[in-house]
């Protein structure tokens, strides 16, 4: 039995011609603003070692080739330092790392690339690896008159092909008709795999996330190349993420209970994370919510913690419209006998009342 699972598993290892990793939009030099110098050093270092492990991973699971689908770098005024931690480490890996330019890179100039780092471009059009093709983002006719279809073929674009209004915008239809075996993406930064016709177009994401637009995992995709065609999957990667996280303070009175009710929210959350916490909800006139001390009790426990109170004074209307010589119940009135919706007076009476109240508006 065991001898016989041996031999399967051996079959299954030749019938993968290649094995290749698809990354995209890792951004290497930029920066959170938000994050005090010491942090910004800090994800800098997290990130330059996770670029090494990238490479170390690769050729220790016997990828074949590396490509990278623009936005390598986030400006042309990249460090120095994270420029060599980069190139020290493809040279490592010793096999080909195929790299295309994206808008975000497209002016950095590159000097002293090690020799398995080969740029796709109008004068570099393709490159071979053994029975497989992967052309860089030229024209579609030059491919066609350029492509050899008794060999695999693999195309790499930079560029969105959905939004017409992109400046960066892709028309991948005149693509589609050539016969490509796989289409790597970059410049989307949430992973992508959906295929037309028989062909996988993918965006693997961003290797990390650089801010609290870019929430989920991210990673890479594994393409393998066999006889029969073409499996991919994404490979989950960075070993941080940014979250965001909502808490409903609806009903809490006293500080102990919020805090409570935060750290629970918080409970999917790693220390290496930077996250956002959310309030949300409707809280009493008597409730004490103190988001500053809240910050102070919770923020150690993450790399990085933000609140945002957005959480709204709960107002009991009509007990202010029966006070006496009372401007909020004047406002009030004033408000009931205009023109507007029902949904759009009780916004204006919530933030009119918080604005009487001297309260921070909940806009």
């Amino acid at each position: 039995f065991f001898v016989c699972k041996f031999v399967l598993f051996c079959y299954n290892l030749l019938e993968v011609i290649m094995k290749i990793l698809h990354t995209a939009d890792i951004h290497l030099g930029a920066k959170n603003v938000k994050l005090s110098l010491d942090k910004q050093n800090q994800l800098k270092i997290e990130q330059n070692l996770l670029i090494s492990k990238l490479f170390e991973d690769a050729y220790n699971q016997d990828y074949d080739i590396v490509l990278i689908c623009g936005d390598l770098f986030h400006s042309k005024t990249v460090s120095s330092k994270v420029a060599i931690n980069f190139f020290k480490a493809v040279e490592d890996f010793s096999r080909p790392v195929l790299y295309i330019k994206g808008n975000h890179d497209e002016k950095f100039v590159f000097s002293q690339m090690p020799k398995n780092f080969i740029v796709l471009d109008e004068n570099n059009p393709n490159f071979q690896l053994n029975n497989t093709i992967f052309w860089g983002q030229v024209s579609p006719k030059f491919i066609a008159e350029h492509m050899d279809t008794n060999k695999s073929n693999i195309l790499l674009l930079h560029g969105d092909i959905k939004n017409r209004n992109d400046r960066d915008y892709v028309d991948l239809n005149s693509y589609l008709s050539l016969s490509f075996n796989y289409i790597a993406l970059g410049h989307i930064h949430s992973e992508e795999i959906t295929k037309f016709g028989d062909i996988p177009v993918a965006y693997p994401g961003s290797l990390f996330s650089n801010g609290f637009d870019e929430v989920g995992a991210k990673g890479y995709i594994e393409v393998l190349l066999d006889e029969n065609g073409i499996i991919e999957k994404f490979v989950e990667f960075c070993t941080y993420s940014y979250k965001i996280v909502e808490c409903d303070i609806t009903g809490l009175i006293y500080y102990k209970d919020i805090l409570k009710k935060t750290s629970d929210s918080l409970k999917d959350c790693k220390q290496k994370d930077l996250v956002r916490l959310i309030l949300t909800g409707y809280y009493s006139e008597e409730c004490e919510k103190y988001p500053s001390s809240l910050l102070n009790e919770l923020s150690s426990d993450y790399f990085y913690l933000e609140i945002l109170d957005k959480s709204k004074l709960q107002i009991d209307f009509e007990k202010i419209k029966n006070e006496e010589l009372s401007f909020k119940a004047e406002f009030l009135l004033l408000v009931e006998k205009g023109d507007e919706d029902e949904d759009t007076k009780n916004k204006i009476c919530q933030i009119g009342i918080e604005a009487l109240r001297g309260d921070d508006l909940s806009i």
